[in-house]
């Protein structure tokens, strides 16, 4: 996965409590992201890449590489209906 983005045109979100509320309204479904996701969030929205949200993670958080990688891979697999195709 290169260039990795949210289909925001298919998506309304708000910060809600610390975590971020997704409505998917093509298929009405709710979602909340939450952790240090809600530092990635923003990049997802712009459009970035795994990298920049890795060093994203590895510089906001104090977290090894290696951890950081595998809660990357992590997040993005649990966002993947949430996210453009390609």
């Amino acid at each position: 996965m290169d260039r990795v983005a949210v289909r925001a045109d298919e998506l309304a979100w708000n910060e809600v409590d610390d975590q971020i509320v997704v409505l998917d309204t093509t298929t009405s479904t709710y979602h909340a992201v939450s952790g240090a996701g809600v530092a990635l969030w923003p990049l997802l929205v712009e459009g970035t890449t795994r990298a920049d949200l890795l060093e994203r993670l590895t510089t906001g958080f104090e977290v090894p590489r290696e951890r950081a990688e595998a809660d990357l891979d992590a997040f993005l697999t649990s966002c993947a209906p949430l996210l453009r195709a390609g």
